[in-house]
Order: structure tokens, then C-alpha cells, then sequence
């Protein structure tokens, strides 16, 4: 058996088609821990995540575990919520897949994956809270910190923002590791080639200036439509630009208006959308100017990250860790405040409208993108988190003692039924008791108490009597 230890790292989703921020971070540090831990991750669903588990030689196994959204965004009653899902099947079923694996460690992707946590805490294995986004400030932020707190033997943040709600309580077990990349996913000589191949299939000329935005999905709150609202702006004012979309719908009707709101304007012919591409790298490649006008906290933003690393320049709302990025890359004069699209598009059209201001800033962003968060500065960081996980208590000889399988989690209406039986039993019980006490003479003898033993020494007497007397 090898003496490696096992790592459980749950993560929260698995999308079939991209991939979210979050899991690219779970994927990664699984990536980099395999070379300390066993890691497996524990997926919903199969998806595009378990495909690139797989190509990484990562084990990947597939438990459906149901999320408390409200972590993220806390309110009232969120607590007794989170208590009532020790109670569930699926905690149940987590707890059975736990004692089967006996893993020496679980690590729980995001706020929202509170069940893993809860289980691995009720088998006495060390959970580490791996923390990648930032949970909404408001009258209930506390209970939700509270919670991580509770069940957690070591939190890791990705930025300062999204640590900052657990300051208060954890502010002992918290370590910061903000993302990084490994460039063997990069081919920086390939670049121009990439680029150029790239703007051909979109059929976009030589000359034009590309302004991108990419998303997992298009939503309101990751400023897919304050993209469009600048971008048809600066449209009027740059004849030599052209704006690409690239994101899944996520919601027929706020799509619908995006395409609509396009498609009525002078400048339709001008905008690209597309779902999602294979290779990030090519779609960065082909723009000139990155845009990231997210409406929400971000917990770190890998779109800004992705982009510098590739050397374009990113104009982004100031929001949690997006502000960040820029603030330490030496950008801070590229941030808009969330909302303000009119400012967005004089930005945008600032570095458009002057001679080799693109290059300049995207050259810049390529040398300051590897200074804060290059694989060198990750892998010291890294360090620190791994000596923090070997030191927590592993307690095996508690796994070890839990059987081979749990019994399964009862359905609802096997309850019921148990339930049921358990009230008739004892209230016939009782019945038989209270018939029995009647007949006994009053000679002193201590009546009898309720309870299986004291049943069956009742039923004895009342034989014994009824042999006498015939």
C-alpha cells in the first residue's frame, strides 16, 4: 500500500461543455499536489473537468452532493439551514463514500460545498476550505464565516478580498495562495502564428483593433451587457474595431436582449459571439484589448490573469479581486468604477485612439503578471500551504475503526413507516403494562416500568399467575 496520503478534493460543479474559474483553480492545485498527495476529485457530474482530470492522470469519481447557495450570499437563518443538512441523505451518502475511501485529508472547493465539509468533520478527517470567491457583506456575512469556521481545520483564500469576511474568526488558520499557471499550457513562440490564424476565422482583418470579452456564461452580474453598452459606443467613434463576445447563455431572455440591443444598432456586422472556444490561448491571441466589467465581487478574476500573461492590456471594473490584479500589476489607472460603462468606453477608447499605447501597456502587463503571481512566486506560496496541511492532526486511528460501508441513508417514507411502527409498539406496550398493573395485588410490590425488559418480566408473572390458578 503507498505510503502517500490521500487527498479528497470536492469540487462544487462540472460543466459539460467549459469550465468555470473555480474548477480551473481546483484543477491546478490538484495538478501541483499530486506531486506531495493522492488527490482525487470529487465531482457532481461527469463534465469538462473529469476529461481534463484525466489527461492529468488525476482520479476522478462522481457523487452528486447538492450546494447551500446562501453561503455566498448570506441571510437570515442561513445556520439552522446548514445544521439541518447533517440530517439529509446525501450527508449520509458523503459520509458512506468517506469511510470507503478513507481519505487522510478532504479539500472542499468554494463557500457553497458545505456538506464534504460537514461529513469529513463528523469522521474526525482534517478538511481544508479552499476559498474562491468573495461572500456578500451584509447583516448574515458572519454566519456564514462562522460556518467555514466550524468545519474547517485550515481555510486557503485566493485574494485579500476573499479573505477578508474571515479575518474575524479564522484569521489563525488562514493561509493566502492567489492563482498562478504552469507554462507548459502556453507556447508564447507560437503567438503570432496563433493570432493569426485566429482573426482569420473570426474574419477579422490585420488592421482592425479586436476589443474581447470572455465569460464562462452571460450574465448580468459578470457585465456581459455593460460590455455591449461600451462597445456600441466606441463603435461610433473607432470605424477600425471589432468586438467578440465569448460566453454560453445562461438565460433565454437576458441573451435575447444582448443580441437584440446588437442587432438594432448600426453595428451589428461588427460583433462576434461564440459559446465557448477550445483554446483560450488563441482567443487571447487574437484580441488587442481584454475587458473585464464584472458587476460582482470577484474572488481573484483569471480572465485579467490569462490576459497580461498573454500581454494584452485589461480594463476592468474595481471589483474584489479584480482590483487587486490590476492595483499590483502597476494598472490601477485602467480600473472603472462597477457600473460606470460611459467610463469603461472612454478608457477603452483612450488606449485605442493613442500610437503604440497597446503594445507598450500589454508588453508591461506580460513582465508584471509573472512578477506577482508567476509559477516561482506560486510554488514558494504553495510550500506554505503543504507544511500547514502536514501539520494538521491526522486522526487514522478514528477512520480506521469506521466499518466498510455505512448503512443507506432511509428514504423519507421508510421513516414514516419505522416511525409508525415504533408508536403502535409502544403504545401497545404500554397498554399490556398498564393491564398488568391492575391485576397485581396491592402487597407492596414495586408496579412495573415501562420498557422492553420490564415487559417481558410482566409477561412472565402474568403466565406464572394463570399456571397457579389452573
Amino acid at each position: 500500500m503507498s505510503s502517500t496520503k490521500k487527498l479528497f478534493m470536492f469540487s462544487h460543479v462540472c460543466n459539460k461543455k467549459n469550465i468555470t474559474g473555480a474548477e480551473k483553480l481546483l484543477l491546478f492545485l490538484a495538478a501541483k499536489l499530486s506531486a506531495y498527495y493522492q488527490c482525487v476529485i470529487v465531482v457532481p457530474k461527469e463534465g469538462m473537468l473529469t476529461r481534463l482530470a484525466a489527461q492529468s492522470g488525476i482520479r476522478t469519481i462522481v457523487h452528486p452532493i447538492p450546494l447551500l447557495y446562501g453561503m455566498c450570499l448570506p441571510y437570515e437563518g442561513l445556520s439552522q439551514q446548514a445544521e439541518a443538512l447533517s440530517r439529509e441523505a446525501s450527508f449520509a451518502e458523503t459520509s458512506r463514500l468517506l469511510s470507503q475511501e478513507r481519505p487522510d485529508y478532504v479539500l472542499v472547493n468554494t463557500s457553497v460545498h458545505v456538506i464534504p465539509a460537514m461529513a469529513a468533520k463528523s469522521l474526525s478527517i482534517p478538511v481544508i476550505w479552499h476559498i474562491t470567491e468573495v461572500i456578500a457583506n451584509n447583516e448574515h456575512t458572519a454566519d456564514s464565516a462562522r460556518i467555514i469556521d466550524q468545519y474547517s481545520d485550515w481555510i486557503v483564500c485566493i485574494s485579500e478580498s476573499a479573505a477578508a469576511p474571515l479575518r474575524g474568526c479564522s484569521a489563525g488558520k488562514l493561509s493566502l495562495l492567489y492563482p498562478s499557471w504552469s507554462w507548459k499550457d502556453f507556447n508564447p513562440s507560437l503567438w503570432p502564428q496563433v493570432r493569426e490564424q485566429q482573426r482569420l476565422e473570426w474574419n477579422v482583418d490585420p488592421g482592425i483593433k479586436l476589443i474581447g470579452y470572455i465569460s464562462s456564461y452571460l450574465t448580468a452580474e459578470k457585465g456581459s451587457e455593460h460590455f455591449i453598452n461600451a462597445a456600441l459606443e466606441l463603435a461610433g467613434r473607432h470605424g477600425n474595431s471589432k468586438f467578440v463576445v465569448i460566453g454560453a447563455a445562461n438565460g433565454a431572455s437576458f441573451y435575447s436582449n444582448i443580441r437584440r440591443k446588437v442587432n438594432e444598432s448600426l453595428y451589428a456586422d461588427r460583433f462576434i459571439f461564440i459559446d465557448c472556444v477550445p483554446s483560450i490561448e488563441a482567443a487571447f491571441s487574437a484580441m488587442d484589448v481584454v475587458v473585464v466589467p464584472s458587476l460582482r465581487d470577484e474572488g481573484f478574476g483569471l480572465t485579467a490573469m490569462e490576459a497580461m500573461i498573454l500581454g494584452k492590456p485589461v480594463i476592468a471594473y474595481a471589483s474584489g479581486g479584480l482590483e487587486e490584479i490590476l492595483r499590483l500589476t502597476g494598472n490601477q489607472s485602467y480600473l472603472v468604477k462597477p457600473g460606470d460603462y460611459h467610463e469603461l468606453s472612454a478608457k477603452i477608447s483612450l488606449i485605442l485612439q493613442e500610437p503604440g499605447l497597446i503594445e507598450s501597456v500589454g508588453g508591461n502587463n506580460r513582465l508584471q503578471i509573472e512578477a506577482c503571481f508567476g509559477p516561482e512566486a506560486y510554488d514558494a506560496h504553495l510550500q506554505a500551504v503543504i507544511n500547514q496541511i502536514n501539520h494538521l492532526p491526522i486522526r487514522n486511528d478514528s477512520v480506521s475503526e469506521l466499518p466498510a460501508s455505512l448503512p443507506a441513508a432511509p428514504q423519507a417514507k421508510r421513516k414514516t413507516l419505522r416511525r409508525a411502527k415504533r408508536i403502535r409498539r409502544s403504545s401497545s406496550a404500554r397498554r399490556r403494562i398498564r393491564k398488568i398493573n391492575r391485576r397485581r395485588q396491592p402487597d407492596g410490590k414495586k408496579r412495573i416500568k415501562r420498557g422492553g425488559r420490564y415487559l417481558r418480566q410482566a409477561k412472565r408473572a402474568s403466565r406464572r399467575r394463570k399456571r397457579k390458578a389452573g
